[in-house]
């Protein structure tokens, strides 16, 4: 797309929230009510490092490595993905967020959230998570003999191979689970050795993405449970830019005994902002546009586009204090 193509695109996008609700200088005049419209936000209840932006859509950790904890507003259902996009990364840290499941209910700690989710999470109840790293994310298998003989051999990925993705809660485009375009864009401009491409074309998704590692900017991490054929049982799958990373080994109880899982994600080490990626509905009209924006245009470019300073201050870092 042309820089003349995104821009009419910007401005026409800016002219209908303006229309339907002033700006005056401020963002937070044109929200629109999603209504009846449910909307995925992360709990009230989190780590007390963790600020909450965009009507509580992004995690923000303003200091420190530690007290970074957030969770899914309501439980998950079976085949729900809960995803979320890295926005920023800090220099300095060891390690990288973590991502699971838990019974642990965020509303109920009158004591406060630990400082991590590895381990202190499970001391107050049974979860499932792992650190998210630069590579070898596949879930591995080699403890539970019982966990073992029941996975399911050869391993199909539950996503499938078509574009569009049946799930429990909707049906999902499987570009929305990938990083946007405007990603390769803006940071794979080059072909990997410092020369641009003889013929002027920019990189292919797929080469692209052979670059992009899970804990860099734009990465899209997602974990949701699948159960097995004996209804009790679920497994955890990590959805990684698209791709399934494989069921876990071990089982987790989905019972009508047990208790609710909620996602829960450490923006833990270099992992410094993250936001959740709306699926199965549009919150806002808000939203909407931010999030088509950020895929037409490239990070370095939006503060050069012909809007307000504080609608490029939310396009930025998802703001709009």
């Amino acid at each position: 797309m042309s820089a003349n193509s995104y821009n009419l695109v910007v401005y026409n996008l800016y002219k209908v929230q303006a229309r339907e609700y002033p700006l005056q200088q401020d963002v937070k005049y044109f929200n629109l009510k999603p209504g009846a419209m449910p909307v995925r936000r992360f709990h009230k209840s989190h780590g007390q490092n963790i600020r909450l932006l965009q009507d509580n859509t992004t995690a923000h950790r303003e200091q420190s490595f530690a007290h970074a904890l957030v969770f899914s507003e309501k439980p998950l259902q079976p085949g729900e993905i809960f995803l979320v996009e890295i926005e920023k990364t800090e220099r300095g840290w060891s390690g990288h967020m973590r991502i699971g499941l838990t019974e642990v209910d965020p509303a109920k700690q009158e004591n406060g959230l630990p400082q991590y989710a590895l381990p202190d999470l499970a001391q107050l109840g049974r979860c499932w998570v792992s650190a998210v790293t630069k590579s070898r994310n596949r879930l591995q298998y080699h403890s539970s003999e019982r966990a073992r003989s029941s996975l399911p051999a050869p391993y199909t990925s539950v996503l499938g191979n078509n574009e569009v993705i049946s799930t429990a809660c909707g049906r999902v485009r499987r570009s929305m689970l990938q990083p946007s375009y405007a990603l390769f864009r803006s940071t794979f401009a080059n072909n990997g050795n410092g020369q641009t491409s003889h013929d002027g074309e920019e990189p292919s998704l797929k080469a692209a993405k052979k670059l992009l590692v899970a804990t860099d900017v734009g990465s899209r991490i997602g974990v949701m449970y699948c159960p097995d054929e004996t209804g009790i049982f679920a497994r955890m799958h990590f959805i990684i830019n698209g791709e399934d990373q494989g069921p876990s080994e071990e089982l987790i109880p989905i019972s009508e005994d047990s208790a609710p899982l909620f996602a829960v994600v450490d923006v833990y080490g270099t992992t410094k902002q993250i936001r959740l990626i709306e699926l199965y509905k549009v919150s806002s009209l808000q939203n909407a546009c931010r999030d088509l924006i950020l895929q037409i245009t490239p990070q370095h470019q939006l503060p050069m586009l012909p809007l307000p300073q504080k609608v490029i201050h939310f396009l930025c870092d998802g703001d709009n204090s």
